[in-house]
């Protein structure tokens, strides 16, 4: 019995180790894919439009690489394909505003409109000032990289095209 016993610790150990690998693959340099990204802050144009700021990464014609997340600024964004340039990412993050006023009263029931502050999710990586890890997909295999020295750029360098939005 004790040998089983013995035998049974010592493959359950190396299994727990053996998971340590298959942990988030982070990869220092972003695929060639990648091109530079930068960022833009935008406001809204009256009070309580809010503000925020956009990420762009362009990538590479008929590119393989599926992004959908990334991490920024301590911030976790979700990546969409810009539908005006199939071949641009962005990531749009709005900075929480001003909260309500809350309702402070010894009477419970005088409180009950109150809204609960929306909390920023702690992100999982170490980030410097100007960068970004990015959650991706090849060929059916999902990996991290970092981009780094993002640059903010002004909104009225970056001019995205989308005929909906134009009015004549």
């Amino acid at each position: 019995m004790k040998p089983f016993f013995f035998s049974f610790s010592a493959l359950l150990i190396l299994m727990s180790f053996s998971n340590c690998a298959n942990g988030k693959q982070l990869q220092e340099e972003p695929p060639k894919a990648v091109g530079e990204a930068f960022y833009t802050t935008w406001t809204g144009g009256v009070r309580g439009a809010g503000s925020g700021f956009n990420l762009f990464i362009p990538v590479a014609a008929n590119s393989e690489i599926k992004m959908d997340t990334v991490y920024f600024r301590g911030r976790k964004g979700v990546l969409e394909i810009e539908p005006s340039n199939p071949d641009l990412y962005v990531a749009r993050f709005e900075t929480p505003g001003a909260t309500k006023d809350f309702v402070m009263h010894k009477d419970p029931k005088k409180e009950f409109g109150n809204e609960v502050p929306k909390m920023i999710e702690k992100i999982p990586f170490e980030l410097a000032e100007g960068e970004a890890v990015v959650h991706y997909s090849r060929n059916g295999k999902e990996k991290f990289f970092r981009i780094k020295n993002i640059q903010k750029k002004d909104s009225e360098q970056v001019r995205l095209k989308n005929p909906k939005n134009i009015q004549h």
